[in-house]
């Protein structure tokens, strides 16, 4: 039997430069208050599922800022590149540093990296904001802090 999966779900990988830590990550604190899964509490990447008619640069836009008041300077990996190749459709294709399904839970997560801009502020789906360096990242995979969908997201972003 086959399940179809939900809407895809943006998962923003919003980075800074820190001198003496290398490059830091954002990660927040899910806090969504019709959250019906097991991840309430969870650190997470900043994330949301993409709305019809939205291309995968315009839903990580409008999910950070939902989710941290943040916005996004630059792309650096998933910038989307717009084609029009039929007067019947409209195409933006986009190459996500990583692609995550998870059949269990029935999501399918498609990572981008950018750059931001802004301070990061407490919203109805997410406290808790904080920047982690590698060393504070590789603890947290270790100890299953982390919703599960970001994990590979993360140690691919580690090992690159």
């Amino acid at each position: 039997m086959s399940h179809a999966l939900q809407r895809p779900v943006v998962c923003i990988l919003a980075v800074r430069p820190s001198g003496t830590r290398g490059t830091e990550v954002l990660l927040q604190r899910r806090t969504k208050e019709n959250d019906d899964t097991p991840y309430n509490g969870c650190l997470e990447l900043p994330q949301g599922k993409v709305n019809q008619n939205e291309s995968l640069t315009q839903a990580a836009r409008r999910e950070l800022a939902e989710e941290s008041g943040l916005q996004i300077r630059r792309f650096l990996v998933g910038g989307d590149a717009h084609a029009s190749v039929a007067e019947t459709s409209e195409l933006a294709a986009s190459q996500p540093f990583v692609c995550v399904t998870d059949t269990l839970q029935n999501h399918i997560g498609l990572c981008v990296i950018a750059e931001i801009t802004g301070d990061a502020q407490a919203t109805s789906e997410a406290s808790g904001h904080h920047w982690y360096g590698r060393h504070e990242l590789e603890t947290l995979i270790a100890a299953k802090k982390l919703f599960p969908l970001n994990v590979p997201m993360l140690r691919k972003f580690l090992d690159s």
